[in-house]
């Protein structure tokens, strides 16, 4: 049949993509033809709402069906003028989820398609304002701010807002809202803040992350359901209380310029502290008190400790320590001559750097540990040479060592032997070496001291798995590790991984046939190299 008269019959360019010629000569739109669901799972697969937009030319069956998606996705940086005209069109029964990146948005922007969706959000709301930085303006300037409608049915609302203000709702209810996160924001009536989160108005709060926040106020958090929670990087936080029944895992890391801290967390199975006094201008102003009777694991980073000003309540529990850092060696003028911090290697105290101090008073808490993590920093340079690792005279009864130890190029024996023989009953011992300097370590080093670590002997005779991270091949690795073998009596396994930098050569051959000759038949000996950053087994044939 000749359909070349039929203006209506002829499709047009686009739609001619579409187009399966029938066994009877004529075309059929068989793609059009197929039921709404299966389009709609079609649209979805694309992820992007305006190109799915784009498909209404296709023919008069398109036109309206992006309309119909529940997902709403603009995953490019978008004018987010636009992001409320395709929320006012869509005429899906309910939006499951909404990604938005826009660019430069102003709260009014904002402010305007939250309104919009609140009402119909039954799912996912993740929107990121990304913010170019204008020439001489700071990066956490304020911008303006905006009041957070209530999602009443939104499961799960994540904000990165570029630091534009935010208010929080007076009223309602987030009935369904599992997980709620707020990521460079300024925080407006920090006390709405904390009564969103209560359990009243988020009785289904199981995660809240707080990231990059300022706030000029105080934060009271009760909940009866939060599992997990991230506060990082808050500046402003004057007082902040947290106390949960329900809480399980915290973590919280660089809080600035605060003068209370407390945590009351009966259920709490992991602790992250991390900088928790950074800003403090006067410490005898500082009161932080953390009560965890059930905590399991408690990890302790770059904080300044002193029961004057840091209260830990009893952690009877307690199964895993994780501290940081300890410094190998020191010296008055130590500040003056590096760049490392003073929250990494200790405190003033009557106007003397403590080295070391807040660490051990906080390992002098604890009797029995199962495992504990350990970071001993040696400097580039040593001739600052005042020794410090003899302030350590006890550890905990431990039976997992894993100690990372950023020597440099310098010999790691004196200070690992020092440490072993205060945990003798350590069953497994994970060693990292992480860090490489090109300089050589000249020959009047220190590092090797107190020597006795290469003659005196020492029983590890419960020592039964050992794993060695990092190695490079060095002489001073190799030297500590024939003592390591002569002190491990009873080891059954051991594993060497080389850095990622070293490849296979006849050194590394070299190195592994003499650890082999240090070892004893019955010790199993794994040896692992990395080829094309892949971690592979290395066996040391000829």
């Amino acid at each position: 049949m000749d359909h070349g008269g039929d203006e209506e019959a002829a499709p047009n360019s686009k739609r001619a993509k579409l187009a399966v010629t029938s066994g009877c000569g004529g075309s059929e739109d068989h793609l059009s033809a197929l039921p709404d669901d299966v389009l709609i799972h079609i649209l979805l697969k694309l992820r992007d709402t305006a190109f799915a937009a784009r498909t209404s030319i296709l023919s008069s069956r398109w036109r309206r069906m992006w309309t119909l998606l529940p997902e709403i996705h603009f995953s490019e940086a978008t004018d987010p003028r636009r992001i409320r005209p395709a929320l006012v069109a869509n005429e899906a029964p309910a939006i499951l989820h909404l990604a938005a990146v826009a660019q430069d948005a102003s709260p009014y922007s904002v402010a305007a398609w939250l309104q919009t969706v609140a009402p119909r959000l039954s799912g996912d709301l993740i929107f990121r304002n990304v913010i170019h930085r204008r020439r001489g303006g700071a990066y956490e300037e304020e911008r303006g701010s905006f009041e957070l409608p209530c999602f009443q049915n939104a499961t799960s609302i994540r904000l990165g807002l570029g630091f534009l203000g935010l208010t929080m709702p007076a009223s309602g209810v987030f009935s369904r809202l599992v997980d709620l996160s707020l990521d460079h924001v300024w925080i407006y009536s920090p006390d709405r803040l904390a009564d969103v989160i209560s359990s009243r108005r988020c009785p289904a709060l199981k995660k809240l992350t707080i990231r990059d926040a300022r706030c000029m106020g105080n934060v009271a958090i009760h909940s009866a359901s939060l599992r997990q929670m991230e506060l990082r990087n808050l500046k402003g936080f004057s007082r902040l209380t947290i106390h949960s029944e329900s809480l399980l895992q915290m973590e919280l890391s660089d809080l600035r310029n605060h003068q209370q801290l407390t945590v009351t967390a009966p259920s709490l199975e992991e602790l992250t502290l991390s900088s928790c006094l950074l800003g403090a201008h006067d410490l005898s102003l500082l009161v932080s008190s953390i009560s965890a009777p059930q905590l399991l694991v408690l990890k302790w980073k770059k904080n300044t400790w002193h029961p004057k000003y840091f209260e830990l309540g009893e952690m009877m529990h307690l199964h895993c320590l994780d501290i940081d850092v300890f410094l190998q060696y020191g010296s008055d003028d130590f500040m003056d001559d590096t760049d490392f911090l003073m929250d990494d290697i200790g405190f003033l105290m009557d106007d003397t750097i403590m080295y070391n101090t807040d660490s051990l008073m906080l390992l002098q808490r604890f009797k029995v540990i199962h495992k504990l993590n350990l970071r001993v920093d040696y400097l580039p340079c040593m001739r600052v040479n005042e020794y410090l690792m003899e302030d350590i005279t006890r550890l905990p009864d431990i039976t997992f060592l894993s100690i990372v130890i950023s020597a440099h190029v310098h010999s790691f024996g004196a200070c690992l032997f020092h440490v072993l023989r205060m945990c003798t009953g350590v069953r497994k011992l994970a060693l990292d070496t992480p860090g490489h300097f090109d300089e050589a370590c000249p020959s009047d080093c220190p590092c090797g001291q107190p020597p006795n670590w290469k003659s005196e002997e020492l029983m590890l005779d419960c020592l039964q798995k050992a794993e060695i991270s990092n190695l490079r091949g060095t002489e001073h690795e190799l030297a500590f590790m024939e003592r390591l073998f002569s002190w491990a009596t009873v080891l059954k396994q051991m594993t060497v991984s080389f850095d990622e930098s070293i490849t296979e050569s006849r050194d590394i051959k070299e190195f592994c046939q003499k650890l082999l000759s240090f070892s004893r038949p019955e010790v199993c000996m794994g040896f692992f190299v990395y080829r094309h950053s892949e971690k592979i087994l290395y066996v040391p044939v000829d």
